[in-house]
């Protein structure tokens, strides 16, 4: 569960950084550096430790998972990093992670039969969905941090910012189904961001590719604080939790955004929004408090025996 907890620092870490660059940067081409990096580096380290044709014989075993985790990562990610563009980072981490709880309600029903949600982890979910609907209408009237924006630029950033949350919520619970079918987190790793990478380098393609290299730094703090090492926390914590309680640690990192942001003059302390998150930051905490006292999570348990796995 600790894993969980650094993770949404240095998710709230990233946003920051990453409002405040893309700004004047294109998307596309900070997601086409970041993860053609990171896919990289995680492919070179599954290829040290495990024999190439048993990555492809996981690869094959595994594919419509993998398949699928690979779309999410890459609407998960491109649509986050446009939301931050158009939004308050804050916002647009609040609606891209505490939309999450509330789909992974239904995936986990749907895809991860394993563990029961819970009476209080559904009045969680509701309840965080209901607080979300009062800072998107913050943000479409002018009450976000970032001021008064034309409504088509907020309400395409919200949609972002929910496809982003969905994709993320997605990624939660299959990943947790192929920790479970006992695949190690650097395969995992190393197999799951070449979509989003091939569609970095796409809009960078259709974009301005002069001010390709301004990406490179930035590109590169994405890949090691935003995408690297919180994807591994994450890969990890989700072997030991349900996917929901997952969701719901996650959903910590927009109050530490909000503070976070402080820092960037470009943006102004908005009542609405730390009003709304600090709503939803007391729904998490009733959240998790649901999942105290319950019966022993068959994720956990799972997850002992996956590393007790050889080469896991």
């Amino acid at each position: 569960m600790a894993a969980l907890f650094v993770f949404a620092l240095f998710s709230a870490l990233v946003d920051v950084f990453a409002a405040q660059r893309l700004q004047h940067l294109d998307p596309g081409s900070v997601a086409a550096v970041a993860f053609t990096l990171t896919g990289v580096f995680f492919c070179g380290l599954t290829l040290l430790r495990t024999r190439p044709a048993r990555v492809v014989a996981v690869a094959r075993a595994h594919a419509a998972d993998l398949l699928v985790l690979n779309v999410t990562t890459a609407v998960t990610w491109l649509s986050l990093l446009y939301a931050l563009k158009l939004m308050e980072p804050a916002v647009a981490n609040v609606v891209s992670i505490a939309i999450g709880p509330a789909c992974t309600v239904l995936l986990q029903y749907l895809w991860w039969r394993k563990d029961r949600v819970l009476p209080g982890e559904l009045l969680a979910a509701l309840g965080i969905v209901l607080a979300l609907a009062g800072l998107v209408w913050a943000s479409l009237d002018g009450r976000s941090g970032v001021g008064d924006r034309a409504a088509a630029v907020m309400a395409l950033g919200v949609c972002a910012a929910v496809a982003s949350g969905a994709g993320g919520a997605a990624n939660v619970v299959f990943s947790a189904r192929l920790g479970a079918a006992g695949v190690d987190v650097p395969t995992v790793m190393g197999l799951r961001f070449g979509l989003v990478a091939a569609a970095g380098w796409l809009l960078a393609a259709t974009g301005d590719t002069a001010r390709l290299g301004e990406a490179l730094l930035p590109g590169a703090v994405v890949a090691v604080i935003g995408v690297g090492i919180p994807a591994v926390l994450v890969q990890i914590g989700v072997r030991r939790v349900t996917p929901v309680t997952a969701s719901m640690i996650c959903t910590l990192a927009p109050a530490l955004t909000l503070l976070l942001q402080l820092a960037d003059t470009r943006l102004t302390f908005s009542v609405p929004s730390a009003v709304g998150i600090t709503v939803i930051t007391v729904l998490i905490g009733l959240g998790l408090l649901a999942r105290r006292g319950a019966p022993p999570a068959a994720a956990a348990q799972e997850g002992k025996k996956i590393h007790a796995l050889p080469g896991s």
